[in-house]
């Protein structure tokens, strides 16, 4: 637990009563946005993973299936449908990670701005 920082999942708070503590502020700041930074590694590496799959899918299935009149035309329309329902699939799996990845990047502005504040109020104050 951090003793001038507290970063929770909608706000960062911090507090410091002399130059000496927001600077240690600042520190505990970017250490969080260190930690931050290895998260959304972990879920872009993810996503990465899980592109990758679908991307090994899509080259090794066969072309689409060409004439045969109405029978080939049943065949596609299944070929399609089970295609389309694999790129939804791919985007049902990314969803909740690009929504994790948002709510990083979120986080790591607010702590931004928290370091922004601090350093503004040092200056202020001549530390």
């Amino acid at each position: 637990m951090s003793e001038y920082v507290e970063v929770s999942e909608n706000e960062i708070k911090f507090h410091a009563n002399n130059a000496a503590e927001a600077k240690l502020a600042i520190k505990e700041l970017k250490l969080k946005k260190k930690e931050f930074s290895v998260l959304k590694q972990a879920v872009v590496a993810e996503q990465k993973r899980i592109r990758a799959q679908y991307t090994t899918e899509v080259r090794t299935r066969g072309s689409m299936a060409r004439g045969g009149g109405g029978f080939g035309r049943i065949v596609r329309s299944v070929q399609s449908a089970s295609r389309d329902s694999r790129r939804a699939q791919l985007a049902r799996d990314l969803a909740p990670l690009e929504k994790k990845k948002q709510k990083i990047d979120a986080t790591m502005r607010a702590i931004d701005q928290a370091i922004i504040q601090l350093e503004s109020a040092l200056l202020k104050q001549g530390g």
